[in-house]
Order: structure tokens, then C-alpha cells, then sequence
């Protein structure tokens, strides 16, 4: 090999290699200080694309889930309407029986049908008032749709706000809510209302259900595909660990070969005394 000064081959090379470790050094900085493996596009653009389609389904999901409890939320105050529907109609069944005892005078009568008409009222202002978040929960000719999927809007379960005061038994009782002598209050139909009562509560508790199952496969497929996300953009720290001690002594390595290439051709001002 000749000795030039002007070219000094084995300083090019070895800057060219401290250049290098250095990189992968600062490479592994980055994934350890951020946790992710792919720090930049150039690190894996495959897998960058891939992870962002898992994110947008899996924030998709998590919007998803949030609407499914928001309508479990609304079928439980729905329910709790109608439990208090129920324990009404109970009274007034109670009621209906002390007004039709032989021994009951006018005045007691009177004071069974003003406690009967008081809670017709408050039936009344259960079916037309209550409200969810400023929504109307028992409108005749209203329903409410829950998605249960992102992609798919036939996928969905429709809640029927039913007015249980207008066109059931339970509106007869309130149309006649002051006269407990009306057929629309004997004993059978207001059993018959219960029971209406009762068939609505049935039906909310099977969609409560059938939400609280699409409730869950919903945070699985969440938790199925942030697992996934996790195993491309996330940073094995073992193992980038034990790279970024290697590059840190390449590092020095290739610094000290520098130094030692540039005075290597200090040996040419020898030969020149």
C-alpha cells in the first residue's frame, strides 16, 4: 500500500463506520426513549401502514362501545320508569280492593279515589316527562337506534319509546283515574295493565342483553387489535437493550479507529526530516 497525505483511505473508512454506528446508536435512543419500534416511515412503511388502518378501527370500536353503553344506560332509566310504573299500578290494584270493602263509608271511598287519581297523575308525568339527557324516553311514535357496528348500519337495535299512557290499559286507568267504580278499573284490568307494565320491563331487559353482549365483543375486538398494534409498533426493550449497548461501544470503537487512521500517516513526516 502506498503512503499519501493527501488521501488517507483508512480514516474515510473509518469515519464512514463511526457515521453509521452512530446512527443505529441514535436509532436506538429513539425506539427506547419513545417505546416504539417504528419511529420514523423509513423503519418499516409497511408496517406503519398496517398499524394505522389497526388504530382507526380500533378508536373506531372504542366510539362504538361508548354509544352501546349509552344505550344500556338509556334502557336501564327506561327500566327504572317502568318499575316505578309498576309499584303505581300495584298501589292502585291495593287501592281498588279497600275501595270495594263493604265497610269502607263515601268519605273513605273519596279519600281511596283522590290517593287513585294523585297517582294516575304521576303515571301521566312518568310517560310524558321523563328524559334521558333532554331525549323524551316514552314517545308514541318516537324509537331509538344503537349501532352495534362500525361498518355495517342494518346492524342495530331499535328501542320503541311506547307511551304505556296512551292506547293501553293503563290509559283506560288514567282516562277514568278518578272513579273507582269504572269498568276500566275493576280488579282484572288493572291486572291487565300490570301485565303490560311487566311486558314492557321483559322486553327491556332482553335488549339491556343483547347490548351488554355486543358490549363485549366490541372491547374484545378492541383488545384483540390493540394486541396486534402493539406487536408491530411497539419496541421489544430486551432486545433493542442489548443493540443499543452494542452500538454505544461500536460507537467508541470506531471514534478511537478515527483517531488512530488521521495520526496512522504521521509516519510520512519521518521521512521527510
Amino acid at each position: 500500500m502506498t503512503l499519501s497525505i493527501n488521501t488517507n483511505i483508512a480514516a474515510t473508512r473509518a469515519s464512514k463506520y463511526l457515521a453509521t454506528n452512530h446512527q443505529n446508536l441514535q436509532k436506538s435512543l429513539d425506539r427506547l426513549s419513545s417505546g416504539k419500534r417504528i419511529t420514523s416511515p423509513s423503519d418499516d412503511a409497511g408496517g406503519l401502514a398496517v398499524s394505522m388502518k389497526l388504530e382507526h378501527s380500533i378508536n373506531g370500536l372504542k366510539g362504538l362501545a361508548n354509544n352501546i353503553s349509552n344505550g344500556i344506560s338509556v334502557l336501564q332509566v327506561m327500566d327504572g320508569v317502568l318499575a316505578s310504573a309498576g309499584d303505581i299500578i300495584s298501589r292502585i290494584g291495593e287501592l281498588k280492593s279497600m275501595f270495594d270493602d263493604v265497610t269502607k263509608n263515601t268519605a273513605d271511598k273519596d279519600t281511596y279515589e283522590l290517593e287513585s287519581s294523585d297517582l294516575m297523575d304521576q303515571l301521566v308525568a312518568l310517560a310524558t316527562n321523563s328524559k334521558f339527557n333532554g331525549v323524551t324516553l316514552f314517545d308514541a311514535a318516537g324509537t331509538k337506534d344503537v349501532f352495534l357496528s362500525v361498518d355495517d348500519p342494518t346492524n342495530k337495535l331499535t328501542i320503541v319509546d311506547t307511551n304505556f299512557s296512551a292506547g293501553t290499559k293503563v290509559a283506560l286507568m288514567v282516562t277514568n283515574k278518578a272513579d273507582l267504580t269504572n269498568a276500566a278499573m275493576a280488579s282484572d284490568e288493572i291486572s291487565l295493565a300490570l301485565e303490560e307494565i311487566a311486558t314492557l320491563r321483559a322486553t327491556n331487559g332482553g335488549q339491556v342483553n343483547r347490548l351488554q353482549y355486543a358490549l363485549e365483543d366490541v372491547n374484545n375486538q378492541v383488545t384483540n387489535l390493540t394486541a396486534a398494534n402493539g406487536r408491530i409498533m411497539d419496541v421489544d426493550i430486551a432486545t433493542e437493550s442489548a443493540a443499543l449497548a452494542r452500538h454505544q461501544i461500536l460507537v467508541q470503537a470506531s471514534a478511537a479507529m478515527v483517531a488512530q487512521a488521521n495520526s496512522a500517516n504521521n509516519v510520512a513526516l519521518q521521512l521527510l526530516q
